[in-house]
């Protein structure tokens, strides 16, 4: 066989990344664009042209990581939260499309696939993943393989009900209180828009009266610098994020717990009250026992792992 690369996708509500990636993990190529939601066509014309844009005679498969509930008895996007996907039987389209073998995965599995194979948890056998983002995505690693469910959707980590009476869930999703609403860069957008607006001479208050995007970039900023209302507001954040990793502590009892996606940039800020709250709130002996550390392999996670679902299929259909 002589092909040694595959094609990635990695699709978030906010940004759509493409690359060409070989077997060891290295992005060698790489295009990114902000995601195409205005309508399902014009997003999977969207992932056609990043496709396109890449493609050589060295690409032998396709893999493509998407934010979606997927069957994979029929390689479908069965249903999508936060990008306009729903019973769209991708996998086919994409392997008429391009005359190559398409995988198809959830984009948060792809990413526990990544740092477990290249990144964070290398040499683990149980480990729990979760994406910080547009929403919060998850991925389950148990007894060292990837844990999909009996259909292909298990993993939506993001939609655990922590607070009963809390809000909406973001997108389509119809849940109340989920993580994903009360966790995500999302939530913590609206949390400091909330602080800006009711302390107008905070930081952030005064960020928002120059016309500044008040979004999590800007409040990790502030709270690095030593600004209390952000960091109170990345303390609110980290606290309902380590009330759901001691759920998954109690249920999985992980030896890892990873944190990624881009709003993981507020590392400590956010995992050490999460670190307090799963040692208050999960049982013992696996709270003892349990990690939760930062993703390494950064943005390219997703991209990786979509690559190494890219490979499984290109590896299946030359046995």
């Amino acid at each position: 066989m002589t092909e040694q690369h595959v094609i990635a996708i990695d699709l978030g509500g906010t940004k759509l990344a493409a690359g060409v990636v070989d077997r060891e993990g290295t992005v060698l190529r790489r295009t990114e664009h902000p995601t195409e939601t205005s309508s399902q066509d014009a997003l999977l014309a969207q992932i056609d042209g990043a496709i396109e844009e890449l493609m050589n005679g060295e690409v032998g498969a396709l893999g493509i990581g998407i934010p979606s509930l997927i069957d994979q008895r029929a390689g479908q996007a069965g249903s999508s939260v936060n990008v306009p996907l729903t019973g769209v039987h991708l996998r086919d389209q994409l392997a008429t499309r391009f005359g190559v073998p398409v995988a198809l995965e959830n984009d948060a599995n792809a990413a526990a696939l990544a740092e477990h194979r290249f990144g964070a948890g290398r040499g683990t056998a149980h480990m729990v993943l979760l994406t910080l983002g547009t929403g919060i995505g998850g991925g389950l690693i148990l007894n060292g393989e990837l844990y999909r469910g009996s259909l292909g959707t298990a993993g939506e980590l993001g939609h655990i009900t922590i607070d009963l009476n809390g809000s909406r869930c973001q997108g389509t999703c119809p849940g109340i209180g989920h993580l994903e609403a009360l966790a995500s860069g999302t939530a913590a957008d609206r949390l400091a828009e909330d602080v800006a607006r009711a302390r107008p001479t905070s930081g952030l208050g005064r960020a928002l009266a120059e016309g500044r995007d008040v979004d999590p970039r800007l409040t990790v900023e502030l709270a690095k610098s030593g600004d209390p209302d952000a960091r109170e507001v990345l303390d609110t954040i980290g606290y309902r994020l380590g009330v759901g990793i001691a759920s998954y502590v109690n249920i999985f009892n992980p030896e890892l717990v990873v944190v990624g996606g881009g709003f993981s940039r507020a590392g400590d800020l956010v995992l050490e009250p999460a670190r307090k709250v799963v040692a208050e709130r999960a049982l013992p002996p696996a709270r003892d026992a349990v990690r939760i550390e930062l993703a390494v392999l950064g943005p390219e996670a997703g991209l990786i792992g979509a690559a190494v679902v890219g490979f499984e299929a290109l590896d299946s259909v030359a046995v």
